[in-house]
């Protein structure tokens, strides 16, 4: 099932976490992948640790947020590709180890900053095993992507 979490407002990554806890809490395997999300500036990383036996984390991306100067880094780097790469890499992977839910968190940001070809997206749904819950957010989700979907939530 794809599931797609998109639009301009609050809630897209904490929707897509809640699905992941509610799946944990089940007994299902449950992975969530940040998408260009280096660092530990992020709100939903306590809770993370806090579940580290429950759901598994994969971080990808450079930090953006500079703690000490409080100023946030909106320019790309090549390294910031090179990691957005690596996270649809580490999601192909996943496939193998029969996830329930797997988390693909700003994805779809990816795709739309250049850091993430239209085709990288695709090959991600295209390859989930039915059995497996694939969830991508992000802001301003495409036509192809949202007609893709099993499921929108905007």
């Amino acid at each position: 099932m794809i599931i797609v979490i998109t639009g301009n407002g609050k809630g897209k990554t904490t929707g897509a976490i809640g699905t992941a806890i509610r799946g944990s809490g089940w007994g299902f395997k449950v992975a969530y992948i940040a998408f260009d999300k280096g660092g530990s500036h992020y709100g939903e990383q306590p809770i993370f640790d806090f579940l580290q036996d429950k759901i598994d984390v994969f971080r990808f991306g450079l930090p953006r947020f500079d703690e000490h100067q409080k100023t946030f880094r909106f320019e790309n780097t090549v390294t910031d590709k090179e990691e957005a790469i690596k996270a649809i890499q580490k999601v192909l992977e996943l496939y193998a180890d029969h996830y329930f839910s797997i988390v693909c968190d700003e994805v779809i940001n990816c795709m739309n900053l250049g850091l993430l070809e239209e085709s990288d997206v695709k090959k991600l749904i295209d390859e989930c095993p039915q059995e497996t819950h694939l969830i991508l957010t992000g802001r301003n989700a495409p036509d192809w992507l949202i007609e893709k979907a099993d499921l929108v939530s905007e």
